[in-house]
């Protein structure tokens, strides 16, 4: 079943003042320059699908310039069914940074963000996935986790209730508090919980991304993507007896340091091409390449998961391709909904029944089936 984004408002948010949209059920193309709000529209669905912004550290930075508040609405096709989804925000007075309070519903109904996970499913890909692989870790962990959020918001809460117990104990690592011992088990059976979780989604993408990494580049490269946890151990039961034993071990070093050093917080993801490792040794176009098969990865494991296709969002990597593999990227998607940001409108394998939107100022004009 294919999960269908049918309609998209966006009021005030970045340099859209008042947008209002119909996807195509198949591939929409947004075409203009840069800084023209073509980013900003993918912006939203992701929001949307996750109470979050793939580019903004702040949620004020979506508010547009001038303006109070911002807001964006989502209707989501489900089979039989339509749900919406609103995200509102509102500046917030006080603090040296910008700061915004957010406010979500989904049928009209206020949720806290782990209840807006699976009401609309999305796969992003944009020009900033090559820090995911030279960045530090946080960014790939910070990936794995949002696709496992995705498929249960039992994981997101556990995450959290982990980041929870994990500041709660570093804060007596600093302090030389007592009673640290019960935060220890939290730390090991929490933490083997995620640890296991990550590991078994680790292993499938891996297989399928290293597929299309091959088919991206016609089998001249190979790559490699390997997870590499804190804790050991075959077995969650292992993985807290190891983490019980570890954090004895290393409990002097944390006390001197005022932080906790096992446990998921410190797991990182390895990626290889041709057994070299691509933070160190790959070009950009391999760190691309090297994402956008792990994020084609993650589509096909949500819908294996949750059976409903999730809604894919390029943003400015199309074009990144030569027209064999855009051609093949997009024969690859044609089960899918796919939103597509360019700046030119020279896309080959571009199916017939593609929507294309020109996007000029935060204007959205005009709705064709070809540009000329």
């Amino acid at each position: 079943m294919t999960m269908r984004l049918t309609h998209l408002r966006l009021v005030q948010f970045r340099n859209h003042r008042h947008t209002d949209l119909t996807p195509a059920p198949g591939v929409t193309l947004f075409v203009g320059e840069n800084a023209q709000g073509k980013s900003s529209l993918l912006e939203a669905v992701q929001v949307a699908a996750t109470g979050r912004s793939f580019r903004a550290r702040h949620d004020a930075e979506m508010i547009a310039l001038g303006e109070e508040w911002a807001r964006v609405r989502a209707a989501v096709e489900r089979g039989d069914r339509v749900e919406e989804i609103d995200v509102a925000l509102r500046r917030e007075e006080g603090g040296a940074l910008p700061r915004a309070g957010r406010e979500m519903r989904v049928n009209g109904v206020p949720v806290r963000r782990g209840e807006l996970f699976g009401h609309l499913r999305c796969v992003l890909a944009a020009p900033d996935d090559a820090e995911v692989v030279t960045g530090p870790p946080h960014r790939r962990r910070r990936m794995l986790d949002l696709l496992l959020a995705q498929i249960s918001p039992a994981y997101y809460y556990a995450a959290q209730r982990y980041v929870r117990v994990l500041t709660q104990r570093n804060r007596l690592l600093r302090v030389r508090g007592r009673g640290i011992e019960a935060w220890d088990e939290q730390v090991a059976t929490l933490g083997a919980a995620l640890t296991a979780r990550r590991g078994d989604y680790v292993a499938r993408l891996s297989t399928l991304a290293e597929a299309i990494y091959a088919e991206l580049c016609r089998g001249r490269e190979v790559l490699r993507v390997a997870y590499l946890p804190s804790l050991r151990g075959e077995k969650e039961t292992a993985m807290v007896t190891w983490a019980r034993e570890a954090l004895l071990r290393s409990r002097s070093e944390e006390a001197a340091r005022g932080v906790t050093l096992v446990g998921p917080h410190r797991d990182d993801l390895l990626l290889l091409v041709d057994g070299r490792d691509l933070r160190a040794y790959g070009s950009r176009g391999q760190h691309l390449t090297a994402m956008l098969a792990l994020r084609l990865a993650e589509r096909r494991v949500l819908l294996e998961e949750t059976g409903e296709e999730p809604v894919l969002l390029l943003d400015d990597v199309l074009l990144t391709l030569d027209e064999a593999r855009q051609a093949y990227l997009l024969a690859g998607v044609r089960q899918a909904q796919a939103l597509i940001t360019v700046t030119s409108a020279a896309v080959a394998g571009l199916p017939a029944g593609a929507a294309v939107y020109r996007v000029r100022a935060g204007q959205v004009e005009g709705e064709r089936a070809h540009l000329s």
